[in-house]
């Protein structure tokens, strides 16, 4: 093989390896940016629409959902910052129930629900 030879195959080989990666770096955003963006915390308004957006959601979509009572000032931040994170991260569905729509009110007493909603986030994480 001669020298010039060996370089045209060089130079063959360099233009496959860069579309190589050109077209994994594209695959890779496809992957990473799929479904529509939320920004915004959907309100729901009882147990089953709870259920519906765990259950129906994309299996990749992060849904985060924070159980609330009204009057309760953890709550009241919780809520508002659960609003400008769904801005900034659009991908995730964020969520928020009335914890009387869940019957959550009957069972835990209103110092809980900031605790419900880490619960919710760490088992929902560990799942993905």
């Amino acid at each position: 093989m001669s020298a010039q030879e060996y370089e045209m195959i060089q130079e063959e080989d360099e233009g496959s390896l860069k579309r190589y990666r050109t077209q994994s770096m594209q695959e890779m955003h496809e992957r990473l940016s799929f479904g529509p963006a939320f920004e915004e915390v959907k309100e729901l308004e009882s147990g089953d629409a709870f259920l519906e957006v765990i259950e129906k959601e994309h299996h990749m979509t992060l849904v985060i959902v924070h159980i609330y009572q009204h009057g309760v000032k953890g709550c009241e931040q919780l809520n508002s910052y659960l609003d400008c994170l769904a801005l900034e991260y659009s991908s995730i569905r964020f969520c928020r129930i009335d914890a009387v729509a869940t019957g959550a009110a009957e069972r835990f007493t209103s110092e809980v629900y900031v605790a419900v909603f880490v619960v919710t986030l760490l088992r929902i994480t560990v799942r993905s």
